[in-house]
């Protein structure tokens, strides 16, 4: 991923800030070594001491998905210069990152930084990396692991007329939808006009809450439990959705068949099974 889109993540992760005592929206986009990107955003505080910066979330959010490998992170506010980590974020991404590399922008793009964490902390306190804390792999299945949240990044997201749910007309299956993903991930699309049909895995950003059993709307209101129907109110708010292939141009596909919104986050593409 080159800097100018880890900075624009960072951008939009400013968005989730709660900065209602500052009103300085920071945002700051973490790459893994395994391409992976976390995101964090300040949470101020009344009692301004714990105040956390969002080098220390997007930091601490990765460490306990399991992210150990760091490359680089990125740090983005409306601030000219370019806001740079405080010295405790510096402290922080020392020891659970290493000698990174540290990227400061704001909206004019001709004020860009680039530092290693070393010269913005050139002494740092203690290790930079950690030392018999590892997970002992003995334990994992009793620790139940699977219970753990598991963090997805969108490739992509929907583009058409539908920007709510109720919005969605009832002939959707005829009508045309874009789906435009990330142009850093073109080459995954390599030969997908070759198919048909696909399959969008997509996020339910609007979507909340769920009930285990509830009345199934599109099968005469009868009762049926959640994962036996296709309701948008799940535990995890996930969709698949078969579409046909229209078109492909770059990085933009046009489908047909899509009952989703504008702007959902596409999670994943697909390729439908023969015979399927």
């Amino acid at each position: 991923m080159n800097t100018g889109a880890l900075l624009t993540t960072a951008s939009a992760a400013r968005m989730r800030a709660y900065a209602p005592y500052s009103g300085n929206l920071v945002g700051a986009a973490l790459l893994t070594e395994e391409g992976a990107i976390i995101t964090g955003a300040n949470i101020e505080n009344a009692s301004y001491g714990i105040t956390t910066c969002a080098e220390r979330v997007a930091i601490m959010t990765a460490v306990h998905a399991g992210h150990q490998k760091f490359k680089s992170i990125a740090v983005f506010s409306d601030n000219s210069p370019p806001v740079t980590p405080c010295g405790a974020c510096r402290q922080v991404l020392w020891e659970l990152a290493g000698n990174i590399e540290v990227i400061m922008g704001n909206c004019n793009n001709e004020e860009t930084k680039i530092m290693p964490l070393q010269d913005l902390l050139p002494e740092p306190y203690g290790i930079n990396k950690w030392i018999g804390n590892s997970p002992d792999q003995k334990l994992l299945g009793k620790e139940e692991m699977w219970r753990l949240p598991v963090l997805f990044h969108p490739i992509g997201y929907t583009a058409n007329n539908y920007h709510e749910p109720g919005m969605i007309p009832e002939n959707y299956k005829e009508l045309l939808s874009q789906v435009i993903i990330n142009p850093e991930m073109e080459d995954g699309l390599y030969r997908l006009e070759e198919e048909e049909r696909i399959n969008i895995i997509s996020y339910l950003h609007l979507a909340g809450g769920y009930r285990l059993k509830d009345r199934a709307r599109g099968r005469g209101n009868e009762v049926y439990g959640v994962f036996a129907c296709r309701t948008p109110l799940r535990p995890n708010s996930i969709a698949q959705t078969t579409v046909q292939l229209v078109d492909r141009k770059g990085n933009i596909l046009t489908v047909k068949g899509l009952d989703l919104i504008n702007r959902t986050p596409v999670l994943d593409i697909k390729t439908v099974l023969p015979g399927r």
